[in-house]
């Protein structure tokens, strides 16, 4: 906060929030697009959707919107780290100048940096949170139903 002001708290900010859109984007889409090709499978016919469609699905998804944005995940993680330990450092925080320099300096190649552990940590973060939520449903509308009758 003495060296950079309390901007630097926020130098990543719009990298996060732009991020997070076609994150998101692709997540649900993705999601459902899986669930219901397994459904169609015989692994998922039955009267009830099975766990091990909404573990897939769910992976699925999170990796796929975890490898989308990796870029953008690089972009935001320079910002945050700009003049730590001689990282470089930016004129603006705006994610086209960061793109650019990046690029640059170090080719195309350096925004999948990070690529593998980013979708290694989605997988099964997004797996285990739509089984969650889906199981979750189940009881909820089964509770519900109990309750109606």
């Amino acid at each position: 906060v003495r060296e950079e002001g309390i901007g630097a708290f926020y130098a990543s900010y719009r990298t996060t929030v732009v991020m997070n859109a076609p994150f998101t984007a692709v997540h649900f889409a993705t999601y459902e697009a899986v669930k219901k090709v397994l459904m169609d499978m015989p692994v998922g016919r039955a009267s009830e959707e099975k766990l091990i469609v909404h573990v897939a699905a769910g992976g699925a998804a999170g990796a796929l919107a975890g490898a989308v944005t990796t870029p953008l995940d690089v972009v935001k993680t320079r910002l945050q780290c700009q003049g730590i330990n001689g990282a470089e450092r930016f004129s603006s925080s705006s994610i086209s100048d960061a793109l650019q320099k990046i690029v640059a300096k170090e080719g195309p190649g350096a925004l999948i940096k990070g690529l593998k552990p980013r979708v290694l940590f989605h997988t099964p973060a997004a797996a285990i949170s739509w089984s969650t939520y889906e199981a979750g449903k189940k009881f909820l509308q089964h509770f519900n139903n109990r309750q109606a009758h």
